[in-house]
C-alpha cells in the first residue's frame, strides 16, 4: 500500500470515529441533576447564592404539638425558592413568583407531630445556587386548644414577597401593585374556574390574586365563594 493510500485510509477511520462520538453524545442527552432537572451550563448560572436568615420564631422557641408552625424567612438578594429541612429531611419547599429580583421573603410552614426537640434548617436557592443553611432549634410541647368557630368569612394570607395583585382574574390584567409578605385580606369572590380570588385589602381596595397555594393561602368558609365579575 502506498503512502497516499495509507493516508486516505487513516482519514476515513478518523471521520468514522468522530461520527460515533457525535452520535453517542446525542443519545446521552443533557445531564440530569439529583433534583430531576437539567444541569445548567456555567453561563446559565448567573448571579450569586443568596444569604438567608430565619426572622421568626427565634432559636429555642416552644410551640404546641400538632399546631402549624410558621417560619418567616428572608434573603439579602434574589432567591427563586426556599427549602425547609427538619432533622435532615425535606419538610416543605416553596417556589417564588417569576420575574422577581432583589431581597426576598416568604412564610414556610411545618407541624411538629409529637413532643420533642427539632432542628429546623432553611436553604434559599437562586436557580441552582444554594445558600448556607439558617438553623434554629425548637421545642414542641403540650397541645393547642381547640379552635373556636369562625365568623363565616373567608380570609387569605400572602406567603411570599413580590406577589402581584391585578385589576382582573388574568395575568394580562393591569398590575396594580405587590402584596407584602404576611398581608391578610378578606376573600370576597372567585372567577368561574376558581383560578383567581377577588379579595379586599385592609384599605378597602378590591383586587385579584392568583390561586396558588404556595403563594396565597385561604382559611375559613371559602367553599361557597360567589363568582365575581
Amino acid at each position: 500500500m502506498t503512502n497516499r493510500h495509507l493516508g486516505i485510509v487513516l482519514a476515513c477511520m478518523a471521520l468514522a470515529l468522530l461520527a460515533c462520538t457525535l452520535s453517542f453524545s446525542e443519545d446521552v442527552g443533557t445531564p440530569v441533576s439529583d433534583a430531576g432537572g437539567a444541569v445548567a451550563s456555567p453561563d446559565v448560572l448567573t448571579g450569586s447564592a443568596p444569604s438567608v436568615r430565619i426572622v421568626e420564631p427565634g432559636d429555642g422557641a416552644v410551640v404546641p404539638v400538632n399546631q402549624r408552625l410558621n417560619l418567616t424567612v428572608e434573603t439579602d438578594s434574589t432567591a427563586t425558592r426556599f427549602q425547609l429541612n427538619v432533622e435532615g429531611r425535606v419538610a416543605s419547599t416553596i417556589a417564588m413568583p417569576p420575574e422577581q429580583s432583589g431581597p426576598t421573603s416568604a412564610i414556610l410552614s411545618w407541624q411538629p407531630p409529637r413532643a420533642g426537640s427539632y432542628r429546623l434548617e432553611v436553604v434559599a436557592f437562586n436557580g441552582n445556587l444554594p445558600s448556607a443553611p439558617a438553623a434554629i432549634q425548637i421545642e414542641a410541647s403540650g397541645l393547642v386548644s381547640a379552635p373556636t368557630g369562625g365568623d363565616g368569612s373567608c380570609t387569605g394570607r400572602v406567603l411570599v414577597s413580590q406577589l402581584n395583585y391585578r385589576s382582573g382574574p388574568t395575568t394580562g390584567a393591569t398590575r396594580l401593585g405587590k402584596f407584602e409578605v404576611g398581608e391578610t385580606v378578606t376573600v370576597i369572590g372567585r372567577n368561574e374556574a376558581s383560578t383567581w380570588y377577588h379579595v379586599q385589602r385592609a384599605n378597602a381596595q378590591q383586587v385579584w390574586v392568583i390561586n396558588n397555594g404556595q403563594w396565597f393561602e385561604t382559611e375559613g368558609a371559602c367553599d361557597a365563594l360567589p363568582v365575581a365579575e
